[in-house]
């Protein structure tokens, strides 16, 4: 039996061991997250905590709000409405692209049911470049030689000793996540909030594409495959629409709503500890009104820490507030990803994985290629609705280098294997597709993002 006391005692070994590859990470020179990941695939291997598995209500309902939160509260509103153009292109029609396309492909060449085979493609469309943002700062933390929580907390103090006007202090939290890039270039705060904001809308769109493709019947199987493929893509426009709008702008809307309100009630309260708590509480909130309301719960999420950190920290909080918070959250988030990366390593079958090494070879292939599919399609619409028109001009514009940045940082993390997970266990070919999605999130998690960082280091040091 795995009681409280099992659960206490794992926790504890899987934060010692996640300490340990912290420790090694800096000796072996690779990402933080990789380095978890690798050693999970060795503790599962000589399983050493047998009766530990991962739950998609571990990874939606305790995992996934800490860490959607975390990125949401560190988005500034100037960068992010300047940059609205390219962000909603490539989370909506990017996405949307990348997972048909990656149906498609894994439908006509392995020859596997088409509705699993677009539930396939929802699946490992989401992007979580979390770690890779984290990454980028201790790069050029590195190079700099200030540590970013420092380089914020002295610019707060320069703005409160200027003028004593909280807004430009707050302000400063509003990019505690971007402060050190900003600072380093032009463009760079823009390149992270474009790789920020659209991580996390494409995760919300996803997750509803994931349900309107899991609600979706296909009738007319022995017809020929393409006329299945059109038939299908229109059922999605005809049948799904109202459901895909109705759970990603309201979802939108109940996080606004939610975060105005939070803000509101933030002026009530009296200590920065109570104010603190209120603003995490705020996530799960979120979440739950989501949840009852059969809205997307990650835009409730986004939405509602996006208003929080832009309205409700700039007037309602004391400057106590402002200082702890960006700790607080970015500690909760860490421990949240380094428990969630050991896990998944655990739960890898590595062995499984080598027995399929072929078709795990056309997986990781499959889902870079989409991947670049949706970015070089949507990039350069961008760009010319950009030019054309002058609301959009203050945006950035997606350059080459811009676009291998978006496609080789766009990392796979825990949303795929929580919708894997989360299939439902009538569903036919249900353990491949969940085979497929880790198959995909290891390597995305380990080699992707070790290239990654050797990438980083070696041919944007000067640009990012």
């Amino acid at each position: 039996m795995y009681d409280g006391r099992h659960i206490i005692i794992t926790a504890i070994l899987l934060l010692s061991i996640a300490s340990a590859g912290g420790i090694l990470t800096r000796y072996l020179k690779i990402p933080y997250a990789s380095m978890l990941v690798i050693i999970g695939l060795f503790v599962g291997i000589f399983r050493i905590f047998p009766s530990l598995n991962i739950t998609p209500y571990l990874i939606y309902y305790v995992f996934l709000p800490v860490i959607i939160f975390e990125g949401a509260v560190g988005i500034k509103m100037r960068p992010l409405i300047s940059n609205i153009l390219p962000i909603g292109a490539l989370s909506l029609f990017g996405t949307i692209i990348s997972a048909i396309f990656t149906g498609a492909i894994f439908h006509f060449v392995l020859n596997f049911p088409l509705k699993q085979s677009l539930i396939f493609g929802a699946i490992i469309t989401p992007t979580d470049p979390i770690s890779i943002l984290a990454l980028l700062k201790n790069r050029i933390t590195k190079r700099s030689g200030v540590s970013p929580m420092t380089e914020k907390n002295g610019q707060g103090n320069k703005a409160e000793n200027a003028d004593g006007d909280k807004d430009i202090k707050t302000d400063c939290f509003a990019c505690a996540r971007n402060d050190k890039i900003a600072e380093n270039a032009d463009g760079k705060e823009d390149i992270e909030t474009l790789l920020t904001g659209e991580s996390l809308f494409n995760d919300g769109i996803s997750l509803v594409l994931f349900e309107v493709f899991l609600g979706l019947n296909l009738h007319g199987a022995a017809l020929n495959p393409l006329y299945n493929m059109f038939y299908y893509v229109l059922g999605i426009i005809k049948v799904s629409a109202v459901q895909f709008l109705y759970e990603s702008i309201g979802g939108s809307i109940l996080g606004i709503a939610l975060g105005y309100s939070v803000s509101l009630v933030l002026s009530l309260a009296t200590d920065f500890l109570t104010e603190i708590m209120i603003s995490l509480l705020l996530a799960y909130a979120s979440l739950i009104a989501a949840y009852y309301l059969h809205m997307s719960f990650i835009m409730a999420i986004i939405f509602s820490g996006i208003v929080l950190a832009n309205y409700g920290f700039k007037k309602k909080v004391s400057e106590r507030t402002l200082e702890v918070f960006p700790v607080v959250i970015e500690y909760l988030t860490f421990i949240v990803n380094s428990i969630l990366f050991l896990i998944i390593g655990i739960e890898i079958n590595l062995f499984k994985i080598l027995d399929i090494w072929v078709i795990s070879l056309f997986i990781v292939a499959l889902s870079i290629f989409s991947r670049f599919i949706g970015v070089y399609l949507i990039s350069p619409i961008v760009n010319i609705v950009k030019n054309r028109f002058k609301i959009f001009s203050d945006g950035l514009t997606i350059n080459k280098q811009y676009k291998r940045f978006l496609v080789f940082g766009g990392l796979k993390g825990a949303l795929p294997i929580a919708m894997a997970l989360s299939l439902p266990l009538s569903l036919p070919l249900r353990n491949e597709i969940i085979t497929y999605v880790f198959i995909t999130v290891l390597f995305s998690l380990t080699i992707q993002a070790i290239s990654f960082d050797f990438f980083v280091k070696k041919g944007y040091k000067n640009s990012i």
